[in-house]
Order: structure tokens, then sequence, then C-alpha cells
């Protein structure tokens, strides 16, 4: 077995996409993998608990005080609806709790 990466190191998968095959497409290139890499480096906390965190908002679907490092880069306005895939206006960096969160908001929009 010549593995480069132990479990604990290993990259992980690309993204798939339960709700667009155009975004599967887009997450498999080596531009999306670039631009993400790129944006997150810029960008390495989460938007969306930085925005919960400025607004006090103490709801728990916000995590108010919570402030995670990112995980992901999202779109903002998701491909299958247009969103552009390389446009830094329309990308956010998202811990895994907030893109979990959207992803599930997206699928629901979808149906």
């Amino acid at each position: 077995m010549n593995e480069r990466y132990c479990d604990k190191h290993k990259p992980k998968d690309s993204h798939v996409s339960k709700t667009s095959e155009f975004a599967n497409k887009i997450h498999a290139s080596n531009k999306w993998r670039k631009t993400s890499r790129l944006y997150r480096e810029a960008n390495p906390i989460c938007e969306q608990c930085l925005k919960a965190s400025k607004e006090g908002d103490q709801s728990r679907g916000k995590r108010a005080g919570m402030i995670n490092l990112a995980t992901s880069v999202d779109h903002i306005k998701p491909l299958f609806a247009g969103g552009e895939p390389y446009d830094w206006s329309n990308l956010q960096s998202l811990c895994d709790y907030h893109h979990a969160l959207k992803s599930q908001q997206e699928r629901e929009q979808k149906k």
C-alpha cells in the first residue's frame, strides 16, 4: 500500500453537489480549486459567524458568539440559480455548520 497521506491528513474528497450536475463539474475543476483556496486564504473566518456576532443575534440558529474557521467556500447565489462560479462577489467562506444549513435551505428551495 503506497498511500501518500494517513487518514487524518488525507485531503477531503471533492465536494459533491446534491442540487446540480453543473455545480459538480465546476467543483471538480482546477480553476475552482484555485479560486476556492485563494478566497479562503483571504477570508479564513466563517462570514456567517462574523455576521451573527456583529449583529449580536442571540438566536440559536445564528450561533452568536461562535466564530469558526471557514472550511469551505460557498456560492451566495447558487450555481443552479445562475450564480457566477468564479466571481468573488458571489462567494463566502463558511464553517461546516453554516455550509450545511445553507445547503439544506437550497435543497428545499429547489424542490
